[in-house]
C-alpha cells in the first residue's frame, strides 16, 4: 500500500467530519485511512461509525497527548508513506493526492505547501523552502506534517515522535531527520492542504511552551549551534523593530521601500 493517512481527533466532531469527507473524496485511492480518537465524548465516534466504509482502522480510547496518539497511528499503519491529516485540516482538492503522492522515488520525506485557514474565512499561503537550512528549519519553522509524506520505516526506525514533548515533537523529528540522520528529502511546490490555524499548536497562549521546548531540544541535540540561535534572536529583534516602525511603514506606503515579507 502506498500511503497511510492518519487523523488524530479529540472532541472535535464538526471538524472531524470535514476532514473525513476530504479524505474519502480523493480520486487517488491507494491508501488506508486510520483515525485515532482520544476517547471523545462529543459525538465524534458517531461520525467515525457513519463513515466506517471509508475508514480502514479506528480506535477511541484515552491517550497521553497528541504525540502518543500519533505514535499509535504509526504502529497501526501499513503504508509505505504516512501523512498526518489531523482533525480540522482538509485537502485542497479531490485530485491533490494523485499529484502529490506520485513519483516518490524512495525519498525519506516529501513535503509540499499549505494554506493557513482562519475561522473568519481568511487564507494565507505557507510555502516551505526547497533547501532546508538550520536557520529555516531549526530556528524559524517546521515541515508541515499535514502536507508531508514520511516513509513509515524511517519514522519507525527512529522511534516515532518524542512523547516527552507537548508541542514540538514533530518539529524535533524533522530537525533530527535532516541534520542528524541525513534523510533524503524532496519539496514538491504544490499546495496540499488547508491547515486550521485555530488548533492547539497555533494558539498564542502556548507560544512560550513551544519556544522553551525548542530551546531545550537545540541545547541537548545541537549544542554547537546555539551561537547561531543567539544571532538569530538578535536579528529578529531588529526585524521586529523595523516591522512596526512608523518611518519604515511610511516609506513603504509612498513607494520608496519595497514591501518585503519582513514588513508584512
Amino acid at each position: 500500500m502506498k500511503l497511510s493517512i492518519i487523523t488524530i481527533n479529540y472532541n472535535n466532531k464538526a471538524d472531524l467530519e470535514k476532514t473525513v469527507h476530504s479524505v474519502a473524496g480523493q480520486t487517488f485511492q491507494d491508501f488506508e485511512y486510520i483515525i485515532i480518537d482520544g476517547g471523545s465524548t462529543d459525538g465524534s465516534v458517531d461520525i467515525i461509525k457513519q463513515h466506517a466504509a471509508s475508514i480502514s482502522y479506528w480506535v477511541s480510547e484515552p491517550d497521553t497527548g497528541i504525540y502518543n496518539a500519533m505514535n499509535k497511528g504509526i504502529r497501526a499503519a501499513r503504508g509505505e508513506y504516512l501523512l498526518f491529516l489531523n482533525s480540522g485540516d482538509w485537502f485542497c482538492n479531490n485530485d491533490i493526492l494523485s499529484i502529490f503522492a506520485k513519483d516518490t522515488n524512495g525519498y525519506d520525506i516529501i513535503y509540499g505547501d499549505q494554506y493557513y485557514y482562519y475561522s473568519d474565512g481568511r487564507t494565507e499561503e505557507d510555502r516551505t523552502p526547497g533547501l532546508l537550512t538550520f536557520y529555516s528549519l531549526g530556528f524559524n519553522g517546521s515541515l508541515p506534517h499535514q502536507a508531508s509524506l514520511i516513509k513509515r520505516t524511517f519514522l519507525a526506525e527512529h522511534g516515532g515522535y518524542d512523547e516527552n514533548l507537548k508541542m514540538v515533537a514533530d518539529w524535533k523529528f524533522a530537525v533530527m531527520a535532516v541534520f542528524k540522520w541525513q534523510c533524503t528529502y524532496l519539496h514538491k511546490p504544490v499546495f496540499v492542504v488547508n491547515y486550521n490555524k485555530e488548533g492547539l499548536s497555533s494558539d498564542n497562549r502556548h507560544h512560550e511552551l513551544q519556544q522553551n521546548e525548542r530551546a531545550q531540544v537545540l541545547k541537548t541535540e545541537f549544542p554547537n549551534f546555539m551561537y547561531l540561535k543567539n544571532e538569530w534572536d538578535e536579528a529578529n529583534k531588529v526585524l521586529l523593530y523595523y516591522k512596526y516602525s512608523r518611518i519604515v511603514g511610511w516609506l513603504i506606503k509612498i513607494g520608496i521601500l519595497k514591501k518585503f515579507s519582513y514588513f508584512s
